[in-house]
């Protein structure tokens, strides 16, 4: 293909473009966890429960305005976040962001719960994006790169909420222009030798959300996900996420010369013979990330 000023190749004649990738095609979204249950009533409860125990431990009640802003963000969302009416309340985003600020870490579950609905909506994703409080960044450092420390269900509600930091495209590019990036591909990496299946693929999925928006040429971000997933693929025995970082790795070599090479170079084993027919969703997406590697 013709080069791009930088000695980048240009997307547009790259001879990928060329090959039948229906998977990697309908594969063309970040994953999300759109499940919305009981549009976090529960979590609320628990919120307001905590909220309360906290301040009675120092003998005073909780402020009028915070158990208004807990009844707001109920309110908020019972709202369908494809077409929200009403903002969320600014009371709504100080007490979230106080509980980031002086909670117990094992006390976080529920905001987190309550962080992953609320990215689904488009106003508050773009009101972190914009905002020096972001949550994201600190969810990730807290929660995600010190991941031992932290309680299970902490830590896979946290990976949730950063699964849904890419449901827009303000929220995507924080996540993907902000300092935190490195931070959340290498906790994400680490937790793919996770013992836990469920965090396994949780941390897939954030890996695959992220190989969707990066470059197409050798950044740092590149490498450090070509090579880690290269590495841990051939370990990994969970359908889900051996789908998940297939897809990721397709979604890095497409139309990106370099990362091919280096995905040529780490001599992938992919043993699709222990896995299930042509239908398994593992034996098509390898099959097309041997065709970009030109292995097919």
């Amino acid at each position: 293909g013709r080069e791009g000023e930088e000695g980048r190749e240009e997307v547009g004649s790259h001879p990928h473009m060329d090959l039948s990738l229906p998977l990697l095609e309908q594969y063309s979204r970040p994953f999300l966890l759109t499940q919305r249950g009981d549009e976090g009533k529960g979590a609320v409860a628990q919120l307001k429960s905590l909220q309360a125990a906290a301040f009675r431990d120092k003998g005073a009640e909780a402020p009028p305005e915070e158990v208004a802003a807990l009844d707001q963000l109920a309110a908020y969302l019972a709202q369908d976040p494809a077409n929200p009416k009403e903002p969320l309340p600014k009371a709504c985003y100080r007490f979230m962001a106080r509980v980031l600020a002086e909670w117990p870490l094992k006390s976080w579950g529920p905001a987190l719960d309550i962080f992953r609905l609320l990215l689904l909506y488009q106003p508050v994703s773009r009101h972190y994006a914009n905002s020096a409080g972001n949550p994201v960044p600190i969810i990730v450092k807290r929660c995600l790169s010190r991941s031992d420390a932290v309680p299970r269900g902490v830590k896979l509600r946290a990976l949730f909420a950063v699964t849904n930091a890419f449901a827009h495209a303000e929220g995507t590019r924080a996540v993907t222009r902000g300092g935190a990036l490195g931070e959340l591909i290498e906790a994400a990496l680490e937790m793919l030798s996770a013992q836990d299946a469920a965090v396994r693929m949780s941390a897939a999925a954030v890996l695959y959300n992220v190989a969707l928006q990066l470059p197409k040429h050798a950044s740092i971000e590149v490498v450090q996900i070509a090579s880690g997933l290269g590495h841990m693929l051939s370990e990994e025995k969970d359908k889900d996420t051996a789908f998940r970082m297939l897809l990721g790795l397709g979604k890095l070599a497409y139309c990106n010369t370099e990362a091919v090479q280096l995905l040529q170079t780490l001599a992938l084993q992919i043993n699709t013979e222990e896995w299930g027919g042509a239908e398994d969703g593992r034996v098509k997406a390898a099959h097309e990330l041997k065709m970009l590697l030109g292995e097919a």
